[in-house]
């Protein structure tokens, strides 16, 4: 009996560890039918402040348009999720296609 809860005890530590450490996104930008793109139910801002985590920071992007969309650093086919991620701390931007201005910049602090 005591070794059963030995290992379970080990079982459900590695389990803990495993979803702490699990990557995250720092940002989720959804884009919704039609091109409009948010991040947690707000539009999408011209810049995106991001934390960093061990790694860099993890932006998952969810792609419900029709159409492939350029989100500066990254582009998502017509239907796809894709996590991509930022390795270092700083300033990125580039082209927008589902923003209105046409630019967007990651800043990853």
């Amino acid at each position: 009996m005591r070794r059963e809860l030995t290992v379970g005890a080990v079982l459900a530590g590695t389990a803990l560890l495993a979803w702490a450490t699990w990557p995250r996104p720092a940002a989720t930008i959804d884009i919704a039918p039609g091109g409009a793109a948010t991040v947690d139910g707000a539009a999408l801002p011209e810049t995106l402040v991001l934390k960093a985590r061990t790694g860099g920071a993890v932006v998952r992007v969810v792609n419900r348009d029709t159409v492939r969309h350029a989100l500066a650093l990254f582009a998502a086919d017509a239907g796809a999720t894709v996590d991509y991620t930022i390795p270092r701390p700083g300033t990125y931007g580039g082209a927008c296609s589902a923003h209105p201005t046409g630019a967007l910049t990651y800043l990853v602090r």
